[in-house]
């Protein structure tokens, strides 16, 4: 025998759909902040190199994407700025548009080049 409930939002629903709906609940590639800066360091260590990196995520649940500052640092010297940013989405973990690789390396070696290091 199924049990109703009633849902205040409708109709009455079985208890057996109330199962599937929570066993459905959707699961988010990206749902940390340490999740979005791990993904984006591998792309930019495969990419460009490891002096620049990404160290914090913003969350922005309106749009539903991480925000991801890049930065450049070296050992020596520590972080010298932000030379730009990349947005992945939570849900996907796809970033947004196609972070241009050889603008961040122009970037980093500008700003590096300000500070006296070749």
């Amino acid at each position: 025998m199924i049990f109703s409930k009633v849902d205040e939002r409708g109709p009455p629903m079985s208890m057996e759909t109330s199962k599937i709906d929570i066993a459905g609940t959707p699961q988010l590639a990206v749902p940390t902040a340490h999740e979005a800066i791990a993904r984006v360091n591998r792309w930019l260590h495969r990419a460009i190199g490891t002096a620049v990196h990404a160290a914090a995520a913003t969350f922005d649940p309106a749009t539903f994407y991480w925000h991801v500052p890049i930065e450049i640092a070296y050992g020596a010297t520590g972080p010298l700025g932000v030379v730009g940013d990349v947005y992945v989405h939570a849900a996907t973990g796809d970033f947004a548009g196609q972070p241009n690789v050889e603008e961040f390396r122009q970037r980093a070696e500008a700003l590096a080049s300000t500070r006296g290091i070749e």
